[in-house]
């Protein structure tokens, strides 16, 4: 009886292992280029960095609690930069230290050259954004919606457009000098628009190939030359590249994952997008320029084209301060309001903003993959300092208008579910795990995410709403053509949906994962328990069956992980194959449990059910999991083919 109990217990400290280690919180694509910060400021205004030297230890202090390698910080003033330089190591292996010069893979702050080149060229009346981009690159999208919606450079750059995030196999390429047109050729079906152009925001990094194919078809030449020489050099901007060179070699920090392993270079396909190598030195120009509105540079761009990149101009409903602009958007989660853009790559992260009200911007550049929580505490010291000794009223709650009569008994209100996914093959994935109740308040609106956290808004501006933190307004709700509630914000689009089918799916979903997880352990309880006493509980296949669902629905995530930061998510590779075959393998062990499960309920010598009750409900659950990810392409998936 001991040796049963302590086999009892070994097993449940099993099981409490094993789920808390498959339920440890992974990143989504989201938070690379647009964190969220979703929690008020950590650091007050009396606890701000009051020096340079009190700023470099408290940064030393938090990339040792966080186990980040380094940082390249640049604090920049309207007037010039204040201080450049670095805190921590660009090499662990040799202990280089990170220097002002460093460089680093900045990922999607690459958008922002882009954009400075298009606004260049519509100033001189060589581009036009709201033009349709059938005109310059006939033929480049699959528009539905073309004679009525067509596309246009400005919903490329805005993320408006609706085509598809890059594709698998169109992610990492062997040519770091991969023309735009070769990179486009690659896969042209992530750029079939899924819905009415102008309509939804959703993140995808062709837009900006096509934008720089477009700066090359008006000026002959291609998209870097034209940026260098225009853009970067007047900037003084003379040792960064869309590719490596030399130089950005021999001063290229080294990336790391989150476990703590140097990342490897992976070249970007869509290089306008993501491949630009440059240092915080260099990024502090580009700071400086927005924040002085060019005054001091080289005529560049007009004070309009400032305006216009500052700004969403292709969407239908009132504005928010969180809105995307042109490669450019609002970050509402500071006591003032900022702009500026995030990017990252496997084992970088990338962050520059700039806040007009202080005249003062920064750069932060980590060698360490996007970590919430250190970015989140480095970025408060930096604004910290550079705001240190100005109070800042929080904006004060606009009253909203009084509902009329004839109005819906609670306007914006309802469950609302994500729906303008950056990469439609994880769309469904998205809208089962994503997805806002909103209900009335004395003071505003209480919303309640899927996942259960709760937050408050206050009414802004012009209708919109914002969280009581945040200096400015981040959520509206309006009305689709259609006549469909949605809800919106600067970087989503939801729908209204019941919230009886939203929470079964999320609940479904989540039983089946927690069975996924339990079924390996349950099959070696059940092995440890039958050993014991010397008899079989359970026939084979009713233990087998569950085990194998649950060991490939785990061993899927990180054969498609390794495919990933390995480079090879897109070919046909001994990672990728196992992709596939893993989907396959977990659909049919759970066909199989499913028919054993059938087969031994009308056998009359079948174990008691209280045996039988786990495999029989895993059988339930595991092939209702697979008819959806079936229905959505994921049985089977060969990334190479996509």
């Amino acid at each position: 009886m001991h040796a049963r109990r302590a086999a009892l217990a070994l097993v449940l400290c099993a099981v409490w292992a094993y789920t808390q280690c498959a339920s440890h919180e992974r990143l989504t694509a989201a938070e690379i280029d647009v964190p969220q910060v979703d929690a008020e400021p950590a650091v007050a205004a009396d606890e701000a960095p009051r020096t340079i030297e009190e700023l470099r230890r408290r940064i030393a202090g938090v990339l040792d609690q966080e186990r980040l390698p380094g940082v390249a910080i640049a604090l920049v003033r309207r007037e010039g930069v204040e201080w450049v330089g670095g805190v921590g190591v660009r090499d662990r292996a040799t202990g280089a230290p990170i220097a002002a010069e460093t460089a680093f893979r900045v990922g999607s702050l690459a958008k922002s050259v882009v954009v400075l080149g298009v606004m260049r060229l519509v100033d001189q009346g060589k581009l036009d954004l709201d033009r349709p981009l059938r005109e310059i690159l006939p033929g480049a999208v699959d528009n539905p919606w073309e004679a009525e919606s067509p596309v246009t450079l400005a919903q490329l750059l805005e993320h408006t457009s609706g085509i598809d995030e890059v594709r698998f196999n169109e992610v990492f390429t062997d040519d770091e000098r991969l023309a735009t047109a070769d990179a486009l050729a690659l896969n042209p079906r992530s750029r079939r628009v899924r819905w009415r152009p102008g309509t939804r925001h959703a993140y995808s990094n062709v837009g900006s190939t096509l934008a720089a194919r477009a700066i090359e078809v008006v000026t002959g030449e291609p998209f870097d030359v034209y940026l260098d020489r225009e853009i970067l050099a007047p900037l003084g901007i003379t040792r960064a590249a869309y590719h490596r060179t030399d130089d950005l070699s021999a001063r290229l920090a080294t990336g790391y994952l989150l476990d703590g392993s140097a990342a490897r270079f992976q070249i970007f396909a869509h290089r306008p997008g993501g491949a630009l190598l440059c240092s915080a030195e260099d990024l502090a120009k580009l700071v400086q320029f927005y924040l002085a509105r060019g005054d001091g540079f080289p005529p560049i761009i007009s004070k309009a084209a400032f305006a216009r990149i500052e700004r969403n101009g292709t969407m239908p409903y009132g504005r928010l301060d969180s809105d995307y602009g042109l490669a450019n958007y609002g970050d509402v989660s500071m006591p003032l309001l900022g702009r500026g853009h995030d990017g990252g790559m496997p084992g970088f992260h990338a962050s520059l903003r700039y806040f007009p009200a202080l005249g003062a911007g920064y750069v932060m550049l980590l060698n360490a993959n996007y970590m919430r929580r250190g970015y989140k505490e480095l970025r408060e010291l930096l604004y910290g300092y550079l705001a240190r000794g100005r109070a800042v009223a929080a904006p004060a709650a606009d009253t909203p208008d009084p509902p009329a009569a004839d109005a819906p008994e609670l306007p914006g209100a309802g469950y609302f579910a994500y729906a303008s996914p950056s990469a439609d093959a994880f769309g469904f994935i998205d809208r089962a795990l994503m997805g806002w109740s909103v209900s009335r308040t004395d003071a505003g609106l209480r919303v309640e995410e899927l996942q259960g956290d709760v937050f408050e808004l206050v009414p802004a501006a012009d209708g919109a709403y914002r969280a009581t933190h945040e200096s400015g307004s981040s959520v509206r709700f309006a009305t689709a053509e259609d006549g469909t509630p949605i809800m919106l914000t600067g970087f989503s689009y939801a729908e209204a949906e019941s919230s009886v089918l939203a929470h079964l799916r999320y609940l479904g979903l989540g039983l089946a994962m927690l069975l996924l997880r339990l079924a390996p352990v349950w099959c070696i309880a059940v092995l440890l328990f039958s050993a014991m006493e010397r008899r079989r509980v359970l026939p084979a296949s009713l233990l087998v069956w569950p085990a194998i669902a649950g060991l490939c629905c785990g061993l899927y995530p990180l054969a498609l992980e390794g495919a990933f930061f390995r480079g090879v998510i897109g070919i046909v590779h001994p990672l990728t194959i196992a992709v596939c075959a893993l989907t396959i393998g977990f659909a049919l062990a759970s066909a199989a449990l499913l028919y054993s499960a059938i087969r031994w309920s009308r056998r009359p010598d079948r174990p008691p059910l209280y045996w039988r009750a786990f495999p029989i409900t895993c059988a339930l659950a595991f092939s209702a999991m697979a008819l959806w990810l079936g229905a959505h392409g994921w049985i089977g998936l060969r990334t190479w083919a996509w």
